[in-house]
């Protein structure tokens, strides 16, 4: 049985754009930005969004 859930995917974007951003700064560990930029690259693909928006991060 397959079950489908429904994300916000420009609000999780978002979310993910100001952790990267505040990783960028160093407010947060900065060992997390190439998780928070593959996350968004993920988030992106499952909600058929164009990925090359996140090509020159």
């Amino acid at each position: 049985m397959s079950q489908q859930s429904s994300v916000d995917v420009a609000g999780l974007l978002a979310k993910l754009a100001e952790a990267q951003h505040a990783a960028e700064r160093g407010e947060l560990d900065p060992a997390e930005l190439p998780g928070l930029v593959r996350a968004q690259r993920i988030v992106r693909e499952l909600g058929g969004w164009p990925v090359e928006a996140d090509s020159d991060r």
